[in-house]
């Protein structure tokens, strides 16, 4: 890494007249700290905002601005003690998207760190296990490369700076958390299969409990090589020498070459784009899933939800159409463009948005006609619909800064514990991104060597009158693109502050790799009102109840920019989600 110029220094964007929420301000509440789901009051600050998952990443972030760094050191420092205090979500073996908002500029643009198949990834040698755990399931790992390319092109601290946070969280040691033990405990095959994993997480020879110390040492070496060499330590030292012959003497296929490739293929795209309700509303380009996003919302333009009211039985029916729809929109043409046509014009077109509504009035007037028995159950991660959400692990973070600058980023290693594969002597552990590749000749995420995977992460921003309004982003498989959607609803056509968009009760199809398309069972959380489940029941969906907080349909985090100049922060409740501002 090298040490970025300062990036936006001079007048806030935003304007101090106009509120840049809709018709009331979302962000803006009623004047009381007070919110109704979010089980906390609204995070604000004027000279920083920074939300993550756990509230050590969150403050390795603020430390950052308290230093005089931007968003981009924010944000970095946030993502590399995620790897520290979230290890089985995301880390320097797993891959990520971004989204930057530059304050002068005015201008939004992506990154992408997703990830490619290694060179030699034969679609004929994976079965569906060998590309969910061991050594041929890793994605060519790019988190740190899009960490560093963020930091180098707009960050202003120097590295060893931005990464000491997270350096004396692994030498010293985090505190497990409920939420962490849970993780810990939930995937213990897949930690005990490989030695240096078992002896990385479960030193005592089990998941550790809450309330215990777990120090991760050799994790806190590598990053203090990275800090002090660069990221060539990685990508062409000792730390890639280490992954490929590790993967490679196990029977992998990562090369060295795979790996020197990263940082040079990264680059800063333009983000696609679509209008709601006189916002604009940016997420990456294909191979993100972000188009199903803005399809989504180009649909539900043309219905009156603030009319139907929030959570009622048209709503929730209108919203579960609408997205099926263009979820199968996003497995049929969603894939890498270096391999395959996208045509995101196509995707995210008014013209094609008036035939899926279309579509979703026909769907609406046969509903109370179906004969699929609609019924709910009851079930937690491993209940119906919950198979493959129980073992999705990623996490969204966020930051701003005085100067206007903005960025949010969804990053993750696949799979809790990803691969399962700790590198012996690094403490890092390696995603199983290839899970996410199709096995199927001819589909438009067809695994291939050298392909980039269709990814559902997708963080989004919002623009209106020119200046940046929110960002909002979630992790949740390919729940991300719904969790998403309905937090910008709740912002935009309910007037939410941020912290009751996150929190409010939510629901997602159970659509998850391997489940077949299109979906039949909507997980729906119990706070969803008792009436409109039997709406829902009653129209023939198959409804699987998550309790009334459940991580199955996300853990989002958002900035809203009030047209006062303050910076409005929020953290979902239902992971260890915290924002502070500065």
């Amino acid at each position: 890494m090298a040490t970025g110029k300062h990036t936006g220094r001079g007048r806030p964007s935003t304007s101090r007249g106009e509120a840049p929420g809709g018709a009331a301000n979302p962000g803006a509440g009623s004047g009381s700290p007070a919110t109704r789901w979010g089980m906390r009051a609204i995070a604000m600050g004027r000279e920083g905002m920074v939300c993550a998952a756990n509230p050590l990443a969150v403050l390795a972030g603020v430390k950052m601005l308290a230093r005089g760094g931007n968003a981009v050191d924010a944000l970095v420092a946030a993502a590399v003690a995620l790897n520290v205090v979230e290890p089985y979500m995301s880390g320097i073996g797993g891959v990520g998207n971004l989204l930057f908002y530059h304050g002068e500029e005015r201008r939004v643009r992506a990154l992408y760190f997703g990830g490619r198949a290694p060179a030699r990834a034969r679609l004929e040698g994976y079965t569906p296990e060998m590309k969910d755990v061991g050594p041929l399931a890793p994605l060519v790992p790019s988190a740190l490369a899009g960490w560093a390319r963020a930091l180098a092109d707009h960050g202003t601290l120097a590295p060893e700076t931005v990464l000491q946070p997270a350096i004396a969280l692994a030498e010293r040691g985090i505190v497990i958390t409920p939420f962490d033990a849970h993780h810990f405990a939930a995937h213990p095959e897949r930690v005990e299969l490989f030695p240096a994993t078992s002896a990385t997480y479960f030193p005592q020879g089990r998941p550790p409990a809450a309330g215990e110390l777990l120090r991760q040492p050799d994790l806190a070496r590598t990053l203090d090589l990275i800090a002090r060499r660069g990221v060539g330590a990685l990508y062409s030292g000792e730390i890639g020498r280490a992954i490929a012959g590790h993967l490679q003497s196990a029977g992998g296929v990562m090369t060295e070459d795979d790996l020197a490739r990263v940082p040079e293929e990264l680059a800063w795209q333009d983000p696609i784009h679509t209008s709601y309700r006189g916002y604009e509303i940016f997420t990456p380009p294909p191979p993100s899933s972000g188009a199903q996003i803005l399809q989504t919302l180009n649909v539900l333009e043309g219905f009156d939800l603030a009319g139907m009211g929030h959570n009622t039985g048209d709503h929730l029916v209108t919203l579960a159409e609408v997205i099926r729809l263009a979820r199968l929109d996003t497995d049929r043409y969603i894939g890498d463009p270096d391999f395959v046509e996208v045509p995101v014009d196509y995707l995210i077109g008014k013209e094609h948005a008036a035939e899926q509504r279309a579509r979703v009035l026909a769907a609406l007037r046969d509903a109370g006609d179906r004969k699929t028995g609609g019924r709910a159950g009851r079930g937690g991660a491993g209940g119906k619909g919950g198979r493959a959400a129980s073992r999705d692990s990623t996490t969204h973070l966020a930051a701003a800064d005085r100067w206007g600058n903005a960025v949010n980023m969804t990053q993750t290693l696949g799979s809790g514990f990803g691969s399962g594969v700790v590198i012996p002597g690094t403490g890092v552990c390696l995603n199983n991104g290839m899970r996410w590749f199709n096995l199927r000749p001819g589909h438009a995420n067809t695994l291939a060597g050298g392909r980039r995977v269709e990814w559902c992460i997708a963080p989004t921003q919002a623009m209106r009158g020119g200046r940046l309004a929110m960002t909002v982003g979630s992790p949740g498989s390919y729940g991300i693109p719904q969790t998403v959607t309905q937090v910008l609803c709740n912002l935009i056509d309910f007037g939410m502050n941020v912290q009751d968009a996150i929190g409010a009760p939510r629901m997602r199809w159970a659509d998850d790799v391997p489940d077949p398309l299109p979906a039949t069972t909507l997980r729906v959380e119990t706070r969803i009102p008792e009436d409109t489940r039997r709406a829902l029941a009653a129209r023939g969906y198959d409804l699987h109840l998550l309790g009334e907080w459940s991580w199955l349909v996300g853990g989002a985090h958002g900035i809203v920019v009030h047209g006062e100049g303050w910076l409005m922060g929020g953290a979902d409740p239902r992971r260890n989600g915290y924002a502070i501002g500065w």
